[in-house]
């Protein structure tokens, strides 16, 4: 037994001899091993505890009905909020620059440059009228760079509208979008030539900053009041006619006008209204049988004054006059306005149609509230008392 025991102690294929790099490298990947399989156990715990409580959100949300938004994640939007089936405005521009056309007017005397765009594929386009105002020449640059002579269908100077017509078909005419269902916030896209020629076929971009502004034109024969589209899209004279559009490339809107002593402030014709001025005149030439729902012609009196104070000193015929009154102090009456033959020169407007005149100011707050045709009771000091006459409220012309 001894003997034997004392052989396997030397027998070298049962000697052990401990290393103390392998021993090392033996503990160091054990250690490795535990954090292995303390990673993969994290992971599963986690991975069970998200799934558990997803479970229960969505239980949660079909218990209550819960319903996702249309349109996607608003938050996933990058920006304005887009409507439905909204392109990026590279898409945009694609479809609007080759519709878009640049407007060359003039006369012997004087030239002006403009933006217009197809309405219809038989050549028909529209444009602002004062881009075409007092000029007979017409010219439109198509953005293949071909010019083509144009005529003048016709126009509707109230409404700051008018419709020129090319020869030939297939032109790319752009669709009409609805400008009632607008809402501030919207994403606005314009392409006009805000330079003439120097910039043609300019795409810029901003949003529907407010809906319904009345904005006072003053033109050649008359003083409108349009109800207009206001947006912060880059905008300047040479995008006059030229379409502003929504994300789905429709005309929401028609360029006309730019606040010159703001910026980022711009107005545009409601595409509504406008398309019931452009069908008109496409159809007849004029729009005379047309309400307009985008223009009001101001109202006038049809004479010219100024504010006066009691007390302050005037002079009429030669002689010297003391105001006894507040009021509007009438310098002239137009020869053909609707005050010729009821109102006199250096009577003073005290009150109109019951309410009381101080000013010139509150002379024509109370005028804009009517329209023309009505008939309002007028009250003047004249000579030393009160005079009341009747006049019925004419255009400015």
């Amino acid at each position: 037994m001894t003997e034997n025991n004392q052989k396997d102690i030397q027998d070298p294929s049962y000697a052990y001899r401990w290393n103390y790099g392998e021993q090392a490298a033996y503990d160091a990947w054990q250690k490795q091993k535990k954090r292995r399989n303390g990673v993969v156990i994290y992971a599963v715990v986690m991975t069970a505890v998200f799934l558990l409580c997803f479970a229960m959100l969505a239980g949660t949300l079909i218990l209550y009905g819960y319903e996702p938004p249309a349109g996607g994640n608003p938050l996933l939007s990058g920006g304005a909020e887009a409507g439905e089936g909204g392109m990026s405005t590279g898409d945009v521009a694609e479809i609007v620059i080759p519709s878009t056309v640049l407007i060359y007017a003039a006369d012997q005397t004087s030239y002006a440059y403009g933006t217009g765009f197809f309405l219809r594929e038989d050549g028909y386009i529209a444009t602002n009228y004062h881009v075409l105002e007092g000029h007979t020449y017409y010219k439109v640059t198509l953005y293949s760079g071909k010019e083509l002579d144009a005529e003048l269908v016709g126009y509707s100077a109230p409404d700051d509208l008018a419709v020129l017509k090319v020869s030939g078909r297939g032109y790319p005419a752009l669709d009409i979008g609805d400008s009632d269902a607008l809402r501030v916030g919207d994403i606005a896209i314009a392409v006009g030539n805000p330079s003439g020629e120097d910039a043609p076929w300019t795409t810029t971009q901003g949003i529907i900053s407010a809906l319904n502004r009345e904005v006072t034109v003053e033109g050649s024969t008359s003083i409108e009041s349009l109800t207009m589209i206001q947006t912060d899209a880059a905008l300047n004279p040479g995008n006059s006619g030229g379409p502003l559009c929504n994300d789905r490339a429709e005309v929401i809107g028609i360029v006309a006008r730019k606040l010159t002593d703001n910026e980022g402030i711009s107005f545009a014709i409601p595409i509504n209204g406008a398309m019931e001025i452009l069908n008109a005149i496409i159809k007849d030439g004029n729009a005379d049988g047309v309400h307009s729902s985008v223009s009001k012609t101001r109202p006038t009196i049809g004479i010219k004054g100024g504010t006066i104070q009691q007390g302050d000193t005037y002079t009429y015929m030669g002689q010297e006059y003391t105001a006894a009154r507040d009021g509007v102090l009438v310098s002239s009456v137009e020869s053909n306005g609707a005050a010729k033959g009821k109102l006199q020169v250096a009577d003073i407007i005290i009150g109109f149609d019951g309410k009381t005149v101080q000013n010139m100011e509150e002379l024509i707050e109370r005028l804009y509230s009517y329209r023309v045709g009505d008939t309002v009771e007028i009250t003047v000091w004249r000579g030393d008392g009160e005079v009341t006459v009747s006049v019925t409220l004419g255009a400015a012309n």
